[in-house]
């Protein structure tokens, strides 16, 4: 991409920024901009044609995220008893820890034009809007936690996306006698098992095959079947990784932080220039990380985080 064409997204970024503060209107804005009132070199048309093309599905997915962020909840409320079925009847303990987020503004439109301009696509899907992951916490050896990753993508397979009747049927009798699940929580449960269908796509299986980085993860799509009743279409990126492979994800050289290092010029196109994100206050969507004070909407914002541990969970 040219450097006029990064200006010209530089100065329609912020012409969004000033003229809302909703994120919705932003990307809205920053459509109309970028296809109405800049003109961008020839040589660059590809690009911005697929960037507005990936941006419509950051405005239509961001246009239902109140929905799609109760719905994400509901699913990791239902993968949490999943592993609690599985622990109280093939007597195990996984210790396992279930977070939700949803990507940060910043980071989504970074994302859309890194990969409208390496892979030269006429659209992109971003699969990881909303994303779910699982950290694996028992110290009972890597090769032994590497199988409990697998255990858990099976009964995610097996039980929510409906590939094992069995395990789906086992599971459902167990909720619905179980006197220790609230009534609420069984609601939630057979609602999303009996309402919502679910397919499992994209897997992704870097526990065997780890990137040169050293990033380690299993990694897939869940995705809300388009004959839903209910947020069809919907897409939800899941992660399932063991305690070291977090630790190597955070801190190593798969780190986000090395990443967007890597990003250059791209990762300033969608700075303000001379402004801090948190001043913006853009409600519900400024976010944060608990180590750090506020700095700015390109920071992924959890909403859920639980975890299952032997000291907190009685056995059945």
């Amino acid at each position: 991409m040219t450097e006029q064409s990064l200006k010209l997204l530089h100065e329609a970024y912020n012409e969004a920024l000033r003229r809302s503060t909703n994120v919705l209107e932003i990307c809205e804005n920053l459509y109309t901009i970028v296809d109405q009132e800049k003109e961008f070199p020839e040589e660059d048309a590809g690009i911005i044609d697929s960037f507005l093309d990936g941006l419509r599905g950051c405005i239509n997915t961001r246009r239902k995220t109140f929905e799609v962020t109760n719905v994400c909840t509901y699913i990791s409320i239902v993968l949490m008893y999943i592993v609690l079925w599985h622990n109280a009847t093939k007597n195990e303990m996984i210790d396992i820890s279930w977070n939700a987020r949803r990507k940060g503004l910043e980071s989504e439109l970074t994302k859309l034009l890194k990969k409208s301009i390496e892979e030269e696509v006429s659209s992109y899907i971003v699969r990881d809007r909303f994303g779910l992951r699982a950290i694996i916490w028992n110290d009972d050896g890597e090769e032994n936690n590497n199988a409990k990753v697998y255990t858990i993508y099976e009964n995610i397979v097996g039980i929510l996306a409906g590939k094992s009747r069995k395990a789906r049927r086992e599971f459902i009798t167990w909720v619905e006698e179980n006197p220790r699940i609230g009534v609420l929580d069984k609601g939630i449960i057979l609602y999303i098992l009996k309402e919502v269908p679910f397919g499992v796509e994209s897997l992704k299986d870097y526990v065997k095959d780890k990137k040169p980085n050293g990033y380690q993860t299993l990694q897939f799509t869940l995705s809300i079947q388009m004959y839903s009743e209910l947020l069809p279409g919907t897409q939800l990126e899941v992660q399932i990784r063991t305690k070291k492979m977090h630790e190597e994800a955070e801190k190593g050289k798969a780190s986000h932080e090395t990443y967007k290092e890597g990003l250059g010029k791209l990762s300033e196109v969608f700075r303000v220039e001379n402004e801090d994100f948190s001043q913006l206050n853009i409600p519900g969507f400024t976010g944060y990380q608990r180590d750090q004070d506020v700095d700015g909407v390109h920071w992924s914002k959890e909403f859920f985080d639980r975890r299952l541990s032997s000291t907190l969970v009685p056995k059945d």
